[in-house]
């Protein structure tokens, strides 16, 4: 299936197996769980859950002390 996430570089389109998860879309974009936020149709989603909605965006975040 195809799904549209949004990143702070823009919109991208990917090719996605059904039932994928979040950490499935963190691997297939190159990214690490504890770095982002992952956000589907409005609210934040554990990235071991299934992704079931269409708005998918992925948030950066950083920490520091």
């Amino acid at each position: 299936m195809e799904v549209e996430v949004e990143t702070r570089e823009g919109r991208k389109k990917l090719e996605m197996p059904p039932g994928f998860t979040g950490e499935d879309l963190l691997k297939k974009l190159g990214l690490a769980p504890d770095a982002v936020i992952i956000v589907v149709d409005g609210k934040p989603v554990p990235y071991k859950e299934k992704i079931e909605g269409e708005n998918i965006r992925i948030i950066r975040v950083a920490s520091g002390g």
